[in-house]
């Protein structure tokens, strides 16, 4: 059976159903104790730097506890300097165990839903997320131009291209905002793929089941293809690189 299919036919048993659901119920528990923390740290903190780092230990402690991982290897493929994290997107999962793989120096592009939500949007400002409003053209235009000042100010950026996830198992059109960011600022592109988190907690789901995250990072493109590339060219790069290692279909081939 391919993982596909394991994806939209998992049915478990009673027994897994029972450790799916002490799972989930523990890591609810981790997970609302590290945000209060968090909330605390984000407010009470001075210094963005100082508030990044702690944010991201703690969005690693949240993983630990729960004992989902994540299993990460290609660090060394990000570069030491300005780039942009491109990676696939499943699950609300996502975001956080990007926080906790990626050095605190990563900002994440985010839609602006996420700053509406109480508390969660005081949180994401004060480690100096960027939000893109796609349902209005004037806003949208300004959170590019936004995003683009600090692609071009050498600032580290994390993107989900695709905007949003559903619980369809497969990897979406990319949007061309991160590749246009990498362009401005002439920064290498770190494609990311991530698996395991849509079966945690798919789209359907509010509880997570028990399960382990991998991480890869990928050879990034480099700041020379970049620049001799157009963001549609780009993207179909780290298409194609992230569609070689998830295991997930390409909805868009």
């Amino acid at each position: 059976m391919d993982t596909d299919t394991q994806v939209t036919e998992y049915q478990p048993s009673i027994g897994q159903r029972l450790a799916d659901a002490l799972a989930g119920a523990w890591f609810i528990v981790v997970f609302v104790t590290c945000c209060v923390i968090c909330l605390i740290c984000t407010v009470l903190v001075p210094g963005l730097a100082r508030r990044q780092r702690a944010v991201n230990a703690l969005t690693r402690v949240v993983f630990w506890l729960a004992g989902m991982g994540p299993r990460c290897d290609g660090i060394r493929n990000l570069p030491t300097g300005p780039c942009v994290m491109v990676a696939n997107h499943a699950s609300y999962l996502d975001g956080i165990v990007m926080t906790a793989v990626l050095p605190p120096r990563f900002s994440f592009v985010i839609k602006a839903e996420m700053n509406r939500i109480p508390l969660v949007g005081f949180v994401l400002r004060r480690i100096d997320s960027f939000f893109v409003d796609r349902s209005h053209a004037a806003r949208s235009a300004s959170s590019a131009r936004q995003i683009i000042r600090a692609a071009r100010a050498g600032r580290a950026l994390g993107f989900f291209p695709e905007g949003t996830f559903t619980d369809e198992p497969g990897l979406r059109a990319f949007r061309k905002g991160a590749f246009a960011a990498a362009k401005a600022g002439k920064m290498p592109i770190v494609p990311v793929v991530i698996n395991g988190t849509r079966h945690i907690l798919p789209a359907d789901r509010w509880l997570p089941r028990a399960g382990t995250i991998r991480v890869s990072l990928l050879a990034p493109i480099d700041a020379g293809t970049v620049a001799e590339s157009s963001p549609e060219d780009l993207s179909a790069i780290a298409r194609q690189r992230i569609s070689a290692r998830l295991a997930e279909p390409d909805l868009q081939a």
